[in-house]
Protein backbone atom coordinates (compact mmCIF):
# COMPACT_ATOMS: atom_id res chain seq x y z
CA UNK A 1 0.00 0.00 0.00
CA UNK A 2 1.30 3.30 -1.16
CA UNK A 3 1.42 6.71 1.05
CA UNK A 4 -1.44 9.40 0.22
CA UNK A 5 -0.47 12.45 1.93
CA UNK A 6 -3.12 13.92 4.35
CA UNK A 7 -5.29 10.44 4.50
CA UNK A 8 -3.31 8.08 7.15
CA UNK A 9 -4.18 8.83 10.99
CA UNK A 10 -0.95 6.26 11.41
CA UNK A 11 1.47 9.05 9.87
CA UNK A 12 -0.60 11.74 11.99
CA UNK A 13 0.56 9.74 15.31
CA UNK A 14 4.09 8.91 14.34
CA UNK A 15 4.79 12.27 13.65
CA UNK A 16 3.67 14.04 16.98
CA UNK A 17 5.10 11.31 18.79
CA UNK A 18 8.65 12.20 17.75
CA UNK A 19 9.58 14.90 19.22
CA UNK A 20 11.94 17.80 18.06
CA UNK A 21 14.86 16.94 20.30
CA UNK A 22 15.04 13.83 18.06
CA UNK A 23 13.99 10.82 20.13
CA UNK A 24 13.56 8.43 16.64
CA UNK A 25 13.00 4.99 18.58
CA UNK A 26 8.95 4.32 17.59
CA UNK A 27 8.04 2.32 19.84
CA UNK A 28 9.99 4.50 22.53
CA UNK A 29 7.06 4.54 25.24
CA UNK A 30 6.57 0.67 24.70
CA UNK A 31 7.00 -1.82 27.43
CA UNK A 32 9.04 -4.20 25.30
CA UNK A 33 11.54 -1.01 24.23
CA UNK A 34 11.57 0.02 27.88
CA UNK A 35 12.48 -3.53 28.79
CA UNK A 36 15.09 -3.97 26.14
CA UNK A 37 16.76 -0.58 26.82
CA UNK A 38 17.03 -1.23 30.52
CA UNK A 39 18.07 -4.59 30.29
CA UNK A 40 20.70 -3.95 27.23
CA UNK A 41 21.79 -0.32 27.11
CA UNK A 42 22.23 0.19 30.60
CA UNK A 43 24.32 -2.84 31.10
CA UNK A 44 26.26 -1.80 28.31
CA UNK A 45 27.99 0.69 30.63
CA UNK A 46 29.23 -2.01 33.00
CA UNK A 47 29.17 -5.58 31.95
CA UNK A 48 29.48 -5.03 27.42
CA UNK A 49 31.04 -2.16 27.57
CA UNK A 50 35.06 -2.70 27.56
CA UNK A 51 34.66 -5.25 24.44
CA UNK A 52 32.33 -3.65 22.47
CA UNK A 53 32.99 -0.15 22.75
CA UNK A 54 36.41 -0.95 20.95
CA UNK A 55 34.78 -0.42 17.51
CA UNK A 56 34.90 2.94 17.75
CA UNK A 57 36.77 3.21 14.43
CA UNK A 58 36.50 7.02 13.98
CA UNK A 59 38.17 7.23 17.60
CA UNK A 60 40.81 5.21 17.36
CA UNK A 61 42.18 6.72 13.77
CA UNK A 62 42.03 9.47 15.49
CA UNK A 63 43.41 8.83 18.87
CA UNK A 64 46.40 6.94 16.47
CA UNK A 65 47.85 9.98 14.80
CA UNK A 66 47.05 12.67 18.11
CA UNK A 67 49.28 10.10 20.31
CA UNK A 68 52.03 10.39 17.55
CA UNK A 69 51.89 13.67 17.53
CA UNK A 70 52.28 13.84 21.11
CA UNK A 71 54.94 11.78 21.37
CA UNK A 72 57.05 14.07 18.98
CA UNK A 73 56.56 17.35 20.34
CA UNK A 74 57.05 15.72 23.66
CA UNK A 75 60.78 14.63 21.75
CA UNK A 76 60.91 18.18 20.19
CA UNK A 77 62.57 19.00 23.70
CA UNK A 78 64.86 16.27 24.24
CA UNK A 79 67.36 17.33 21.21
CA UNK A 80 64.97 16.03 18.15
CA UNK A 81 66.32 19.26 16.19
CA UNK A 82 70.04 19.23 17.06
CA UNK A 83 70.44 15.54 16.82
CA UNK A 84 68.77 15.64 13.23
CA UNK A 85 70.18 18.89 11.99
CA UNK A 86 66.67 20.39 11.04
CA UNK A 87 66.54 23.66 10.08
CA UNK A 88 63.79 26.62 10.30
CA UNK A 89 60.26 24.81 10.35
CA UNK A 90 61.75 21.38 9.22
CA UNK A 91 60.59 20.24 12.31
CA UNK A 92 56.80 21.63 11.32
CA UNK A 93 56.81 19.58 8.16
CA UNK A 94 58.00 16.27 9.84
CA UNK A 95 54.66 17.20 11.94
CA UNK A 96 52.30 18.00 9.35
CA UNK A 97 53.45 15.45 6.51
CA UNK A 98 52.08 12.24 8.45
CA UNK A 99 48.42 13.94 7.08
CA UNK A 100 48.96 13.68 3.84
CA UNK A 101 48.52 10.13 3.15
CA UNK A 102 46.53 10.10 6.11
CA UNK A 103 43.99 12.17 4.38
CA UNK A 104 44.36 10.47 0.88
CA UNK A 105 43.51 6.85 2.66
CA UNK A 106 40.77 7.85 5.01
CA UNK A 107 37.68 8.15 3.16
CA UNK A 108 38.39 4.64 1.40
CA UNK A 109 39.32 2.44 4.55
CA UNK A 110 35.80 3.45 5.67
CA UNK A 111 34.29 2.35 3.71
CA UNK A 112 35.67 -1.04 2.93
CA UNK A 113 36.83 -2.34 6.46
CA UNK A 114 32.79 -3.24 6.45
CA UNK A 115 33.84 -5.59 4.19
CA UNK A 116 36.92 -7.17 5.41
CA UNK A 117 36.86 -8.82 9.44
CA UNK A 118 37.32 -5.50 10.96
CA UNK A 119 39.67 -6.89 14.46
CA UNK A 120 42.13 -8.35 11.99
CA UNK A 121 42.14 -4.79 10.08
CA UNK A 122 42.42 -2.61 12.85
CA UNK A 123 45.16 -5.18 14.09
CA UNK A 124 47.33 -4.76 10.78
CA UNK A 125 46.82 -1.36 10.87
CA UNK A 126 47.80 -1.16 14.58
CA UNK A 127 50.59 -3.37 14.48
CA UNK A 128 52.09 -1.55 11.19
CA UNK A 129 51.62 1.92 12.99
CA UNK A 130 53.65 0.06 16.05
CA UNK A 131 56.38 -0.92 13.86
CA UNK A 132 56.75 2.57 11.35
CA UNK A 133 56.85 4.65 14.88
CA UNK A 134 59.46 2.55 16.41
CA UNK A 135 61.76 2.53 13.57
CA UNK A 136 61.22 6.45 13.84
CA UNK A 137 64.16 6.00 16.34
CA UNK A 138 66.65 5.45 14.19
CA UNK A 139 66.39 7.79 11.46
CA UNK A 140 69.44 9.87 10.94
CA UNK A 141 68.45 13.11 9.13
CA UNK A 142 65.58 14.64 7.80
CA UNK A 143 64.94 12.36 4.53
CA UNK A 144 64.59 9.06 7.55
CA UNK A 145 61.85 11.38 9.49
CA UNK A 146 59.90 12.70 6.69
CA UNK A 147 59.55 9.13 5.26
CA UNK A 148 58.77 7.52 8.43
CA UNK A 149 56.10 10.09 9.34
CA UNK A 150 54.20 9.95 5.23
CA UNK A 151 54.09 6.09 6.11
CA UNK A 152 52.45 6.57 9.34
CA UNK A 153 49.56 8.21 7.52
CA UNK A 154 48.98 4.97 4.87
CA UNK A 155 38.28 3.83 12.40
CA UNK A 156 32.46 3.65 12.39
CA UNK A 157 31.71 1.17 15.29
CA UNK A 158 29.48 2.29 17.87
CA UNK A 159 26.98 3.24 16.07
CA UNK A 160 26.89 -0.89 15.29
CA UNK A 161 26.21 -1.14 19.11
CA UNK A 162 24.46 1.84 19.86
CA UNK A 163 21.64 4.47 18.65
CA UNK A 164 21.80 8.16 18.51
CA UNK A 165 20.31 8.16 22.19
CA UNK A 166 23.43 6.84 23.51
CA UNK A 167 26.41 7.45 21.61
CA UNK A 168 28.11 10.63 22.42
CA UNK A 169 28.70 9.92 25.71
CA UNK A 170 29.91 6.10 24.05
CA UNK A 171 31.53 7.78 21.48
CA UNK A 172 33.24 10.18 24.38
CA UNK A 173 34.46 7.33 26.44
CA UNK A 174 36.99 6.43 23.65
CA UNK A 175 37.81 9.91 22.31
CA UNK A 176 38.26 10.70 25.46
CA UNK A 177 41.70 8.37 24.68
CA UNK A 178 43.21 11.49 22.64
CA UNK A 179 42.87 13.12 25.55
CA UNK A 180 44.63 10.81 28.08
CA UNK A 181 47.21 9.44 25.59
CA UNK A 182 48.02 13.27 25.42
CA UNK A 183 48.68 13.41 29.47
CA UNK A 184 50.49 9.95 29.71
CA UNK A 185 52.86 10.95 26.59
CA UNK A 186 53.49 14.28 28.24
CA UNK A 187 53.97 11.81 31.54
CA UNK A 188 56.30 8.90 29.89
CA UNK A 189 58.15 11.48 27.93
CA UNK A 190 59.14 13.47 31.07
CA UNK A 191 60.21 9.66 32.87
CA UNK A 192 61.86 8.61 29.55
CA UNK A 193 63.49 11.83 29.12
CA UNK A 194 64.89 12.39 32.57
CA UNK A 195 66.32 8.73 33.16
CA UNK A 196 67.24 7.44 29.94
CA UNK A 197 68.96 10.08 28.15
CA UNK A 198 72.38 9.10 26.86
CA UNK A 199 71.43 5.19 28.21
CA UNK A 200 73.18 3.01 25.51
CA UNK A 201 74.67 6.51 23.91
CA UNK A 202 70.89 6.98 22.76
CA UNK A 203 69.54 10.57 23.26
CA UNK A 204 65.95 10.71 24.97
CA UNK A 205 64.07 11.72 22.21
CA UNK A 206 64.55 8.46 20.40
CA UNK A 207 63.88 6.27 23.45
CA UNK A 208 60.49 7.91 23.79
CA UNK A 209 59.72 7.08 20.00
CA UNK A 210 61.12 3.81 20.29
CA UNK A 211 59.21 3.14 23.22
CA UNK A 212 55.69 4.31 22.72
CA UNK A 213 56.09 2.80 19.34
CA UNK A 214 56.80 -0.80 20.66
CA UNK A 215 54.46 -0.54 23.13
CA UNK A 216 51.73 -0.35 20.66
CA UNK A 217 53.13 -2.79 17.84
CA UNK A 218 53.04 -5.47 20.76
CA UNK A 219 49.52 -5.27 21.90
CA UNK A 220 48.25 -5.09 18.84
CA UNK A 221 48.08 -8.84 17.86
CA UNK A 222 45.48 -9.02 20.97
CA UNK A 223 42.74 -7.10 19.29
CA UNK A 224 41.51 -9.79 16.87
CA UNK A 225 40.90 -11.56 20.37
CA UNK A 226 39.21 -8.78 22.10
CA UNK A 227 37.05 -7.07 19.37
CA UNK A 228 33.95 -9.04 17.37
CA UNK A 229 33.72 -8.20 14.24
CA UNK A 230 30.15 -7.73 14.38
CA UNK A 231 27.45 -7.96 16.84
CA UNK A 232 26.65 -11.59 15.46
CA UNK A 233 29.63 -12.39 15.82
CA UNK A 234 30.24 -10.63 19.37
CA UNK A 235 30.87 -13.79 21.79
CA UNK A 236 30.47 -12.19 25.01
CA UNK A 237 26.99 -11.47 24.16
CA UNK A 238 24.01 -13.88 24.37
CA UNK A 239 21.92 -14.46 21.78
CA UNK A 240 18.58 -12.37 23.63
CA UNK A 241 21.60 -9.52 24.24
CA UNK A 242 22.26 -9.62 20.36
CA UNK A 243 18.81 -9.65 19.53
CA UNK A 244 17.75 -6.70 21.64
CA UNK A 245 20.90 -4.74 20.81
CA UNK A 246 19.52 -5.20 16.97
CA UNK A 247 15.63 -4.12 18.30
CA UNK A 248 17.05 -1.44 19.11
CA UNK A 249 18.85 -0.12 15.91
CA UNK A 250 16.29 -0.93 13.76
CA UNK A 251 13.39 0.53 16.05
CA UNK A 252 14.78 3.87 15.38
CA UNK A 253 13.08 6.00 12.31
CA UNK A 254 15.38 5.42 9.21
CA UNK A 255 16.97 2.82 10.66
CA UNK A 256 16.23 -0.55 8.54
CA UNK A 257 17.78 -4.01 7.91
CA UNK A 258 19.11 -3.09 4.26
CA UNK A 259 20.19 -0.07 5.73
CA UNK A 260 23.19 -1.55 7.51
CA UNK A 261 24.77 -2.62 4.48
CA UNK A 262 27.20 -0.79 2.01
CA UNK A 263 25.27 0.58 -1.00
CA UNK A 264 25.94 2.56 -3.47
CA UNK A 265 22.82 4.57 -3.50
CA UNK A 266 23.46 5.71 0.37
CA UNK A 267 26.83 6.68 -0.57
CA UNK A 268 25.92 9.10 -3.34
CA UNK A 269 23.40 10.43 -1.21
CA UNK A 270 26.39 11.29 1.31
CA UNK A 271 28.54 12.70 -1.25
CA UNK A 272 25.68 14.97 -2.48
CA UNK A 273 24.83 16.19 1.13
CA UNK A 274 25.93 19.83 2.06
CA UNK A 275 25.83 18.75 5.33
CA UNK A 276 28.89 16.28 4.90
CA UNK A 277 31.19 19.05 3.99
CA UNK A 278 29.80 21.47 6.43
CA UNK A 279 30.79 19.07 9.02
CA UNK A 280 33.59 18.15 7.61
CA UNK A 281 34.76 22.01 7.68
CA UNK A 282 34.20 22.50 10.99
CA UNK A 283 35.92 19.75 12.03
CA UNK A 284 38.86 21.24 9.93
CA UNK A 285 38.00 23.99 12.24
CA UNK A 286 38.51 21.95 15.29
CA UNK A 287 41.92 20.11 14.37
CA UNK A 288 43.48 22.82 13.70
CA UNK A 289 43.03 23.84 17.36
CA UNK A 290 43.31 19.99 18.44
CA UNK A 291 46.51 19.41 16.31
CA UNK A 292 48.20 22.50 17.06
CA UNK A 293 47.83 23.01 20.81
CA UNK A 294 48.71 19.12 21.04
CA UNK A 295 52.22 18.92 19.69
CA UNK A 296 53.36 22.81 20.58
CA UNK A 297 51.68 22.66 24.70
CA UNK A 298 55.41 21.49 26.00
CA UNK A 299 57.16 24.24 23.65
CA UNK A 300 54.39 26.67 24.63
CA UNK A 301 54.71 25.67 28.32
CA UNK A 302 58.41 25.98 27.98
CA UNK A 303 58.38 29.28 26.48
CA UNK A 304 56.57 31.04 29.56
CA UNK A 305 59.79 30.98 30.35
CA UNK A 306 59.42 29.82 33.94
CA UNK A 307 59.64 25.95 33.46
CA UNK A 308 62.44 23.28 32.07
CA UNK A 309 62.23 20.89 29.86
CA UNK A 310 61.24 18.39 32.14
CA UNK A 311 58.85 20.33 33.57
CA UNK A 312 57.32 21.75 30.90
CA UNK A 313 56.14 18.14 29.62
CA UNK A 314 55.72 17.02 33.28
CA UNK A 315 52.96 20.14 33.36
CA UNK A 316 51.07 18.82 30.04
CA UNK A 317 49.35 16.39 32.42
CA UNK A 318 47.16 18.09 34.30
CA UNK A 319 46.14 20.18 31.04
CA UNK A 320 45.12 17.17 29.11
CA UNK A 321 43.40 15.30 31.81
CA UNK A 322 41.15 18.43 32.62
CA UNK A 323 40.47 18.26 29.03
CA UNK A 324 39.60 14.72 29.22
CA UNK A 325 37.36 15.22 32.30
CA UNK A 326 35.11 18.10 30.76
CA UNK A 327 34.70 16.18 27.66
CA UNK A 328 33.19 13.40 29.55
CA UNK A 329 31.18 15.62 31.36
CA UNK A 330 29.80 17.52 28.11
CA UNK A 331 29.42 14.26 26.30
CA UNK A 332 26.73 12.81 29.61
CA UNK A 333 25.03 16.04 29.40
CA UNK A 334 24.85 15.95 25.20
CA UNK A 335 23.37 12.45 25.34
CA UNK A 336 20.76 13.18 28.32
CA UNK A 337 19.50 16.68 27.00
CA UNK A 338 20.06 15.15 23.36
CA UNK A 339 21.64 17.97 21.98
CA UNK A 340 24.76 18.55 20.32
CA UNK A 341 25.17 22.13 18.42
CA UNK A 342 25.29 24.12 21.64
CA UNK A 343 27.46 21.86 23.64
CA UNK A 344 30.09 22.04 20.61
CA UNK A 345 29.45 26.06 20.21
CA UNK A 346 29.85 26.29 23.97
CA UNK A 347 33.25 24.66 23.72
CA UNK A 348 34.67 26.77 20.39
CA UNK A 349 33.78 29.38 22.94
CA UNK A 350 35.32 28.73 25.91
CA UNK A 351 38.51 27.74 23.76
CA UNK A 352 38.41 31.09 22.13
CA UNK A 353 38.67 32.45 25.58
CA UNK A 354 41.61 30.10 26.61
CA UNK A 355 43.62 31.69 22.97
CA UNK A 356 42.57 35.65 24.30
CA UNK A 357 44.57 34.81 27.37
CA UNK A 358 47.32 32.86 25.94
CA UNK A 359 47.56 35.83 23.38
CA UNK A 360 47.13 38.64 25.46
CA UNK A 361 49.95 40.77 27.86
CA UNK A 362 48.94 38.38 31.25
CA UNK A 363 52.06 37.00 33.64
CA UNK A 364 52.90 33.49 33.33
CA UNK A 365 49.92 32.36 35.76
CA UNK A 366 47.53 33.78 33.30
CA UNK A 367 49.15 32.14 30.22
CA UNK A 368 49.05 28.97 32.09
CA UNK A 369 45.15 28.99 33.05
CA UNK A 370 44.82 29.74 29.10
CA UNK A 371 45.83 26.47 28.39
CA UNK A 372 43.91 24.51 30.85
CA UNK A 373 41.09 26.70 28.93
CA UNK A 374 41.74 25.97 25.71
CA UNK A 375 42.08 22.29 26.88
CA UNK A 376 38.54 21.83 28.28
CA UNK A 377 36.73 23.36 24.79
CA UNK A 378 39.14 21.11 22.80
CA UNK A 379 38.16 17.84 22.99
CA UNK A 380 34.46 18.22 23.19
CA UNK A 381 34.32 20.64 19.66
CA UNK A 382 36.01 17.74 18.21
CA UNK A 383 34.58 14.37 19.70
CA UNK A 384 31.01 16.01 19.92
CA UNK A 385 31.54 16.27 16.73
CA UNK A 386 32.15 12.98 15.41
CA UNK A 387 28.96 11.95 16.95
CA UNK A 388 26.33 14.90 15.63
CA UNK A 389 27.27 13.36 12.47
CA UNK A 390 26.81 10.11 13.46
CA UNK A 391 23.69 10.81 15.36
CA UNK A 392 22.29 12.31 11.91
CA UNK A 393 23.23 9.51 9.45
CA UNK A 394 20.97 6.60 9.77
CA UNK A 395 21.98 4.47 6.94
CA UNK A 396 25.49 3.11 7.22
CA UNK A 397 26.89 3.66 3.43
CA UNK A 398 25.92 7.80 3.63
CA UNK A 399 27.20 7.31 7.48
CA UNK A 400 30.43 5.88 6.51
CA UNK A 401 31.57 8.36 3.79
CA UNK A 402 30.03 11.25 5.52
CA UNK A 403 31.82 10.04 8.57
CA UNK A 404 35.51 9.17 6.45
CA UNK A 405 35.20 12.93 4.76
CA UNK A 406 34.28 14.17 7.69
CA UNK A 407 37.62 12.91 9.06
CA UNK A 408 39.73 13.78 6.07
CA UNK A 409 38.60 17.26 5.84
CA UNK A 410 39.51 17.44 9.91
CA UNK A 411 42.63 15.87 9.58
CA UNK A 412 43.63 18.01 6.29
CA UNK A 413 44.07 20.59 9.38
CA UNK A 414 47.02 18.83 10.39
CA UNK A 415 49.32 19.64 7.60
CA UNK A 416 49.04 23.21 8.37
CA UNK A 417 48.83 23.46 12.25
CA UNK A 418 52.48 22.63 12.63
CA UNK A 419 53.32 25.95 10.98
CA UNK A 420 50.84 28.11 13.24
CA UNK A 421 54.02 28.02 15.58
CA UNK A 422 56.96 28.78 13.53
CA UNK A 423 60.11 28.86 14.74
CA UNK A 424 60.23 32.73 14.05
CA UNK A 425 56.91 33.20 15.86
CA UNK A 426 58.46 32.45 19.70
CA UNK A 427 58.22 32.63 21.87
CA UNK A 428 54.40 34.29 22.18
CA UNK A 429 53.28 32.54 18.95
CA UNK A 430 50.72 35.60 18.44
CA UNK A 431 50.18 34.61 14.09
CA UNK A 432 49.62 30.83 15.95
CA UNK A 433 47.06 31.96 18.44
CA UNK A 434 45.40 34.47 15.94
CA UNK A 435 44.57 32.10 13.66
CA UNK A 436 43.66 28.88 15.78
CA UNK A 437 40.89 31.98 17.67
CA UNK A 438 39.46 32.74 13.92
CA UNK A 439 39.00 29.57 12.71
CA UNK A 440 37.44 28.22 16.02
CA UNK A 441 35.05 31.38 15.49
CA UNK A 442 34.68 30.23 11.93
CA UNK A 443 33.46 26.32 13.82
CA UNK A 444 31.64 28.43 16.02
CA UNK A 445 29.21 29.62 12.62
CA UNK A 446 28.87 26.53 11.01
CA UNK A 447 27.26 24.85 13.57
CA UNK A 448 25.39 27.85 14.73
CA UNK A 449 24.02 27.80 11.04
CA UNK A 450 23.74 23.80 11.36
CA UNK A 451 21.75 23.64 14.40
CA UNK A 452 19.11 26.43 13.31
CA UNK A 453 18.67 24.22 10.08
CA UNK A 454 17.97 21.25 11.82
CA UNK A 455 15.73 22.70 14.51
CA UNK A 456 13.69 24.55 11.17
CA UNK A 457 13.77 20.94 9.54
CA UNK A 458 12.38 19.26 12.55
CA UNK A 459 9.75 22.25 13.09
CA UNK A 460 8.38 21.68 9.58
CA UNK A 461 8.05 17.37 9.41
CA UNK A 462 6.29 17.80 12.93
CA UNK A 463 3.77 20.37 11.28
CA UNK A 464 3.59 17.69 8.34
CA UNK A 465 5.00 20.20 5.28
CA UNK A 466 7.19 17.47 4.12
CA UNK A 467 4.52 14.72 3.93
CA UNK A 468 4.53 14.79 0.40
CA UNK A 469 7.75 13.28 0.13
CA UNK A 470 6.20 9.99 1.19
CA UNK A 471 3.22 10.15 -1.30
CA UNK A 472 3.32 7.18 -3.88
CA UNK A 473 5.83 5.64 -1.76
CA UNK A 474 5.19 1.95 0.14
CA UNK A 475 5.67 1.67 4.01
CA UNK A 476 8.97 0.44 2.82
CA UNK A 477 10.44 2.60 1.04
CA UNK A 478 9.52 5.49 3.55
CA UNK A 479 11.44 3.21 5.95
CA UNK A 480 14.22 3.29 3.12
CA UNK A 481 14.43 7.20 2.72
CA UNK A 482 17.01 7.03 5.65
CA UNK A 483 17.47 10.86 7.15
CA UNK A 484 15.36 12.18 4.20
CA UNK A 485 12.19 10.36 6.03
CA UNK A 486 9.48 13.14 7.07
CA UNK A 487 9.39 10.95 9.92
CA UNK A 488 13.24 11.07 11.12
CA UNK A 489 13.90 13.88 13.26
CA UNK A 490 17.92 15.23 13.31
CA UNK A 491 19.77 15.94 16.59
CA UNK A 492 20.04 19.70 17.20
Amino acid sequence: MAYSHGTHNEDTLQRENVSDSSDQSLSQGKEEGAVYRENVVESNDTDLAPAHNGFQKEVLETADPHFTVIIIGAARLYGVEEDLNLGPNQFQLAVSILFVTYCIFETPSNLIIKRLNPAYYLCGLTFCWGIIATFTAFVQGIGGLLACRLLLGIIIYLTIFYNKRELALRTGYFFSAAAISSAVGGLVAYGIGEGMDGTAGWRAWRWILLINGAATAVTAPFVPFILPGSVEKAKFLTEQDRKDLLWLRTSEVGQTASGQDLQKKDVMDGVKDWKTYAYGLAQFCSHLMLYSFSVFLPTVISRLGEFDRGESNALTVPVFALGAIVYIISCWASDRLQMRGPFTMGAFFVSIVGYAMLISNGDVAVKFAGTFIVACGCYTSVGLGFAWLASNNPRYGKRAYASGMQITIGNSAGVAAPFLFADSTEPRFIPGYSASIATLAVGMGIHAVMSYWFHTQNKNRAAGKEDWKMEGKTPEEVADMGDLNPLYRYTI
